[in-house]
């Protein structure tokens, strides 16, 4: 029965060039791979891994199915033997995969039933189940890798194989195309060719072209640098039909020698002080200058054209919005009323200075952190509540810890403590730019670190309010 089940198997293989011979669809492949055999792991978890060779018909049956005929030749590690054993066996399996010929990436399912000898004897049946992935390499070539479960129908013989190796599809050899005669071979042929005897790009009709702009050199008025077939092969950056040799302006695209003249004045934009507006030559470009305010300033350089002002404040009359005797662009805080010594902003009351000292003692932070701890969020509010009372002011925020541990670390944690206070700030509202955060370690202490108490001092966050 055996031998019979051979014979049928080896039957099939050798009709498969008559079946090759009349494929004229690259229905029929072939592929040989490499198998690792492991007899161990189903049984022991333990690893007995022996090797393989494969060779393999397959042919395409319907839509994704091939039907296919693998031969086996093994060396394997079989449970409870001592030395290997030499495998043999043929299988006849069904190949589920889509074959469409634009898929490079083709999974792949396979089931069947084959026969193996061990020793070229003590046969028995085993049933292969298979998952594989092909992977295009050529027009008809693949990578292709396989793992494979064999159910045996016989004791202690279920087996594992993991394999790969390269598959090809039969086809007939393509007709050889004769080509036209192209004498310098430039991909041109000579009767297309205009030089037949010098190789050139197609674009320049066979011709040389140095500098591959499709201008052959010979009709090329600068054959060094790529241009355009307007201009004669000379290039022309900014696309304005100037080419760059003539263009006084060759990056910016114009009518007027290449350069851009917006107000039409015959004076280009470069030159022109007044490019939205036609003016004169002696004027640069500029219309005859007016003084509609008569404060001096021609309106073309006057900010507040129609109310008299100083030349030295380009036309405008100094203002002063709050009244407090400073001028706006002297005055830190333009609209608050403060002291002209204090850069025109309101003095910071007493009582808002005590409450950011006592916020300096009461802003509280885990232990070696930087996370507030939920008390410190009710003086964080009241901070709020004094940045916008003084809009024009900023918050400088400074982190400080006493000497003990690292230095490196304690910069660190109170720069992130000073950062914590900002971050708490910009979520009620206050804006990033208002806040100024950084850490100082350990470098400025407020109290000795030879004593607790001091050493409690000196762990802070100091605020101030700042003008820039």
């Amino acid at each position: 029965m055996r031998k019979l089940f051979l014979l049928i198997l080896l039957a099939v293989f050798l009709q498969a060039p008559v079946t090759r011979a009349q494929n004229r669809e690259l229905h029929n492949a072939v592929y040989a791979k490499v198998n690792l055999i492991d007899y161990g792991a189903l049984f022991n978890n333990e690893l007995r891994l022996g090797e393989g060779f494969e060779l393999a018909y397959f042919r395409n049956i319907g839509k994704n199915v091939n039907v296919g005929l693998p031969i086996k030749v093994g060396l394997a590690k079989l449970p409870n033997a001592k030395d290997n054993i030499v495998t043999t066996g043929m299988d006849l399996v069904l190949q589920f995969c889509n074959t469409t010929p634009e898929i490079k990436v083709q999974p792949y399912l396979s089931v069947g039933a084959g026969y193996v000898l061990e020793q070229f004897d003590n046969g028995h049946a085993q049933l292969p189940i298979a998952f594989g992935i092909n992977f295009r390499v050529s027009r008809y070539a693949y990578f292709t890798t396989q793992g494979e479960y064999r159910k045996a129908l016989v004791a202690d013989r279920d087996n594992l194989q993991l394999g790969a190796g390269f598959m090809t599809l039969l086809h007939k050899s393509e007709p050889k195309v004769v080509l036209p005669l192209d004498s310098d071979k430039d991909g041109t042929p000579d009767n297309m060719d205009e030089c037949p005897t010098l190789p050139g790009p197609p674009a320049a009709r066979g011709c040389p072209d140095g500098d591959n702009d499709g201008v052959a050199d010979t009709d090329d008025q600068c054959p060094t640098e790529p241009g355009t077939p307007a201009l004669r092969g000379c290039p022309d950056y900014d696309n304005d039909g100037v080419a760059d040799a003539e263009d006084e302006c060759p990056t910016e695209a114009g009518t007027l020698r290449g350069c851009p003249d917006t107000d039409g004045d015959g004076i280009a934009d470069k030159s022109d002080n007044c490019p939205l507006e036609a003016g004169l030559a002696e004027n640069k470009g500029c219309p005859a200058p007016k003084d509609s305010d008569g404060d001096g300033v021609t309106d073309n350089f006057d900010k507040c054209p129609t109310i008299p002002g100083l030349t030295e404040n380009d036309g405008c009359p100094e203002t002063d919005t709050d009244g407090d005797g400073l001028p706006d662009k002297l005055d830190k805080c333009p609209t608050m009323a403060g002291d002209p010594s204090n850069g025109g902003c309101p003095e910071i009351k007493k009582e808002t200075k005590e409450r950011l000292a006592f916020a300096t003692k009461a802003v509280q932070f885990e232990t070696a952190k930087a996370i507030l701890k939920s008390p410190s969020f009710t003086i964080l509010d009241e901070l709020v509540g004094i940045l916008r009372e003084y809009p024009d002011y900023k918050l400088s925020i400074s982190g400080h810890t006493d000497d003990v541990g690292d230095e490196a670390r304690n910069l660190v944690l109170s720069t992130e403590r000073a950062q914590s206070c900002a971050t708490y700030l910009i979520f009620k509202g206050i804006q990033p730019d208002r806040l100024r955060a950084a850490g100082f370690g350990e470098v400025r202490p407020i109290a000795s670190n030879r004593t607790a108490s001091g050493r409690e001092l000196n762990r802070r966050v100091e605020f101030e309010l700042i003008l820039d």
